[in-house]
């Protein structure tokens, strides 16, 4: 037998246990197991939702710190080719005088 049909039929096996044994418990049972359940959900769920959320505010960081980085070199090539023309204007008036 393959390994995914042993797994399958163990599943299905757990699957029918679980079943039996929560249909054979008394209605109050029944509600607190569904409710121990649904508070392991919730707490899945609302862990899931921070990680991503962090993960999602790290990237926008990320984002917003390469664009300062390309803003500032902008700016920094922008200084140097302004100092390059004030010199060379300076040279030619130089010259010229």
């Amino acid at each position: 037998m393959s390994e995914k049909r042993k797994t399958e039929t163990g599943s299905t096996k757990s699957k029918d246990a679980f079943q039996a044994e929560f249909e054979a418990l008394p209605l109050d049972e029944k509600f607190s197991r569904l409710f121990k359940m649904e508070a392991v959900t919730i707490g899945e769920t609302i862990n899931y939702i921070v990680d991503n959320s962090s993960k999602v505010f790290d990237k926008a960081v990320d984002a917003m710190n390469e664009f300062g980085r390309k803003a500032q070199a902008d700016c920094a090539e922008k200084k140097e080719s302004a100092k390059e023309s004030k010199g060379k204007k300076a040279a030619e008036e130089a010259d010229a005088g």
